[in-house]
C-alpha cells in the first residue's frame, strides 16, 4: 500500500521538473524572439546602401536617420531584454561612435545560432562559455589585420572617417566634413593623454539656413540664439575683450515671495524709481572697475537678466551684454575662455575674467546672425564646429552624423590601430574560427563553429543591402580569403568585390570592430543566462 503514494509523488515531482523546464525554455526563447525582433528592425540600416528610417514621435516630430543607436533610442520597446540591445547600441556609441548597427545585427546572428543549439540540446552555459572562448580567440585574430596608425598622416584619418561617414545620409559631403573631423580632434590631443581625447571640448552648434557645405570650424565659441544687445546703441564688435560671465541679474531686485507694494503717491513712486536707478548705476561702476567689456549674463528664470536701464548704461560704457547664456554652455565657456563664473557683483575682480582678441556678431550667407568669440588664449584647446543644413532634418543628421565623425577619430587615438571594412575583418575571423573549431570536440566546437557563423551576417547583409546576391558574393568572398586574399573585400562603388579593400579607401578603426564583437557577445551571454522573468510590483 506504502509504494502506491510513493510512486504518486515520483510522478509528480517529475511532472512538476517537466513544467520548470518547459517554462525556462519558453522564457529563453522568448527572449531570444524580442532582441532578434529588434536586430531585424535595424538590419536593412547597415552599410553605404543601407535605407533610412523615417520616425514620427508622438508630438508628431520626424525624425530621418540610419544611424543605429538613434533608430533604437526612438524606439518604444517594452520587452526588457529588447532593451538590453538598445544598451548595447548606446555603449557602442559611446566607445567607438560607429559600428551602432552592427553591433545589433551581430548580436541578432548570435542569438539566432543559440536557437539552433538549445534545440540540439546543448546547455545554455555551455553555449555561454563556447562563445566567450570564440570571442577570445577571434578578438586575438583581428590583430592580424591590423595596420598601425601614424596620427600625423592626416590623409590615413581622412579617409577612415570618409567610410564612417559613407552610410550617412550627409555622405555626399563626407569631402568636406571628414577633414573637418580630423582636425578639431587633432588640435584637442592633450600631449600630457596622448592615448584619449575629451569631445566635450568641441562643441557642435547647430543653426538653420545655409547648406552642409557652409559647416566650418570655429576657434573659439559661437552663440547661434544669443545675440549682443542692440539696446540703446550697444556695441556689436570688441576687439582686445575682457570677458565676465555673470550668474546674477542686472536689474532691480525682488522679493523672494510675491508681495505687493502699495504705492500711494508719486513722491513715493518717485524714490523707488531712484533707489532703483542708484541700484543699477553701482553695479554698472563695479563692472567698469573690473575691467569687463563684454558681459555674459547667464539665463534667469526667476527674473529678467536685465532691464532697460541697465543696458542704456552699459551701452554708455561701450560694454556688450549678451544674455540668455545657458547653464549648460557655462563650463565649456569657462574652459574656452579660461574665465571663472561669478555669482555676485562683490566678487567680479580682474583676475575672474577672460580674454578674447574679438567678440563680434556675423552675417551669415543667408543674411542671418551668430555671435562669435574668436581669437582666444592659446593654452585653450576648445573648438565649436558650426553646422549649418537647409532645414532641420538635414540639419539634425548633419549633427548626429559629425559625432560620429568624431568619435571615430578619437577611436584611432585610443587604439592606433586600422583595420579593412566591406565585410573583409568577419569573414577572415570566421574562416580562423572555422579552423580553430575543427581543432575542437564535442559541443565547444559546435559552439565555436555557431559563433563562426553568425560572424557571416555583417558581409551578407552588406551585399544584401547593396542589392547583389548575397549568398554568392559571401561564398566568392569566402574563396578569396582561402587563397591567403585576407584584405578582400565587398566594393560598394562598383558593386563587386576587391581583391584589397584597403586600395578604394575603406578602412575604419580597429576599436570599432572589438567593441562591437565583445559587447554583442556580452549581451547574449546574457541573455543565455536568463531562465525566468519575474515582475516586480514595485
Amino acid at each position: 500500500m506504502s509504494q502506491a503514494p510513493q510512486a504518486g509523488q515520483q510522478q509528480a515531482q517529475k511532472a512538476s521538473t517537466f513544467n520548470k523546464s518547459e517554462k525556462t525554455k519558453d522564457i529563453r526563447l522568448t527572449n531570444i524572439q524580442a532582441a532578434k525582433a529588434v536586430a531585424d528592425a535595424i538590419r536593412t540600416s547597415l552599410g553605404p546602401r543601407g535605407m533610412d528610417k523615417m520616425i514620427q514621435d508622438a508630438k508628431g516630430q520626424v525624425l530621418i536617420t540610419n544611424d543605429g543607436a538613434t533608430i533604437l533610442k526612438q524606439m518604444d520597446l517594452v520587452h526588457p531584454t529588447a532593451k538590453m540591445l538598445v544598451e548595447i547600441s548606446n555603449a557602442q556609441d559611446v566607445e567607438a561612435g560607429d559600428g551602432t548597427t552592427s553591433v545589433v545585427v551581430f548580436a541578432g546572428a548570435l542569438l539566432k545560432s543559440c536557437e539552433v543549439l538549445l534545440e540540439k540540446g546543448i546547455h545554455p552555459t555551455t553555449i555561454s562559455e563556447g562563445f566567450q572562448f570564440a570571442l577570445e580567440y577571434a578578438l586575438t585574430a583581428l590583430d592580424e589585420l591590423k595596420k598601425p596608425v601614424d596620427l600625423e598622416n592626416k590623409q590615413q584619418l581622412i579617409e577612415c572617417v570618409q567610410t564612417a561617414l559613407s552610410s550617412k545620409v550627409v555622405s555626399s559631403n563626407s569631402a568636406q566634413l571628414a577633414p573637418l573631423a580630423v582636425d578639431a580632434v587633432l588640435r584637442i590631443v592633450d600631449p600630457e593623454k596622448p592615448n584619449n581625447v575629451d569631445l566635450r571640448d568641441i562643441k557642435i552648434v547647430k543653426k538653420l539656413g545655409g547648406t552642409i557645405d557652409d559647416t566650418e570650424l570655429v576657434e573659439g565659441i559661437v552663440f547661434s540664439n544669443q545675440k549682443a544687445s542692440q539696446a540703446a546703441g550697444g556695441p556689436q564688435q570688441i576687439k582686445n575683450a575682457k570677458v565676465a560671465l555673470l550668474q546674477f541679474c542686472l536689474s532691480a531686485p525682488k522679493t523672494d515671495v510675491e508681495n505687493s507694494i502699495a504705492i500711494k503717491d508719486y513722491t513715493e513712486m518717485d524714490k523707488i524709481l531712484k533707489e532703483e536707478r542708484k541700484y543699477i548705476v553701482d553695479l554698472v561702476k563695479k563692472i567698469v572697475a573690473s575691467g569687463a567689456n563684454v558681459l555674459l549674463i547667464q539665463k534667469s528664470i526667476l527674473r529678467d537678466a536685465v532691464n532697460d536701464l541697465s543696458l542704456h548704461f552699459l551701452a554708455k560704457k561701450g560694454i556688450m551684454v549678451v544674455k540668455d547664456i545657458e547653464r549648460e554652455d557655462v563650463e565649456f565657456i569657462s574652459k574656452t575662455l579660461c574665465l571663472v563664473p561669478v555669482a555676485h557683483i562683490d566678487q567680479l575682480t580682474p583676475e575672474k575674467l577672460g580674454t578674447a582678441g574679438l567678440v563680434e556678431t556675423v552675417h551669415l550667407n543667408d543674411e542671418s546672425k551668430v555671435l562669435r568669440i574668436t581669437e582666444v588664449a592659446a593654452q585653450s584647446k576648445a573648438l565649436t564646429i558650426l553646422v549649418r543644413g537647409s532645414n532641420q532634418l538635414v540639419l539634425d543628421e548633419a549633427d548626429r552624423s559629425i559625432h560620429d565623425a568624431l568619435c571615430v577619430v578619437r577611436s584611432l587615438v585610443k587604439s592606433k590601430g586600422l583595420i579593412p571594412g566591406g565585410g573583409a575583418p568577419e569573414i577572415h575571423l570566421s574562416l580562423r574560427l572555422t579552423q580553430m573549431a575543427n581543432t575542437l570536440t564535442g559541443a565547444k566546437s559546435m559552439c565555436v563553429r555557431a559563433f563562426a557563423d553568425a560572424l557571416e551576417v555583417i558581409p551578407y547583409t552588406l551585399a544584401e543591402n547593396a542589392g547583389l546576391n548575397p549568398i554568392n558574393v559571401v561564398t566568392e568572398l569566402r574563396n578569396r580569403h582561402l587563397k591567403s586574399q585576407k584584405f578582400a573585400g565587398i566594393g560598394m562603388k562598383k558593386n563587386n568585390i576587391v581583391d584589397d579593400i584597403t586600395t578604394e579607401q575603406v578602412v575604419q578603426p580597429i576599436l570599432v570592430t572589438r567593441s562591437a564583437l565583445s559587447l554583442a557577445t556580452e549581451c547574449v551571454r546574457m541573455i543565455l543566462k536568463i531562465d525566468d522573468l519575474v515582475i516586480s510590483a514595485r
